[in-house]
């Protein structure tokens, strides 16, 4: 599907549109949650979750998030990341609205993510914080 936004900027949910090498560089080279994280792990990152791109009206990849879910119980919001060149216009505020809104996982029950510094932006879409005594993490 795809979204239209402002100033021609659009949304898609549409994997062939995704450049992965684009992508990959933006989150290793410049997000703070992936750094170092391989091209081909961001690939199949993008191939098993639900993916987000945000493009720009020529269709150059100006962003991405995608979900990380089983579309029945569960989905993790993650790799939200807009391209530095196309920040200051509310495009991740856009992006992020349609990734909350999609068909594909309205019945979720649900629905997490995690952030350092983007906590207003979420609670816009109705995220709030999680009573952290409820959860449990295993890392690696």
């Amino acid at each position: 599907m795809r979204w239209d936004g402002p100033d021609g900027y659009f949304v898609s949910d549409d994997p062939s549109l995704i450049e992965t090498e684009r992508v990959h560089g933006w989150l290793a080279d410049e997000s703070y949650w992936a750094t170092g994280r391989s091209i081909e792990l961001v690939r199949r990152s993008i191939e098993r979750s639900l993916t987000l791109g945000l493009y720009t009206s020529s269709g150059e990849q100006a962003g991405i998030c995608r979900w990380v879910t089983d579309y029945a119980s569960f989905a993790w919001l993650c790799d939200v990341f807009v391209d530095r060149a196309h920040r200051g216009r509310r495009l991740g505020e856009f992006m992020v609205g349609v990734a909350a809104s999609h068909d594909d996982l309205r019945e979720i029950r649900l629905q997490l993510l995690a952030t350092r510094d983007a906590h207003g932006l979420y609670r816009k879409f109705g995220f709030l914080d999680v009573a952290a005594e409820r959860y449990m993490e295993r890392r690696r």
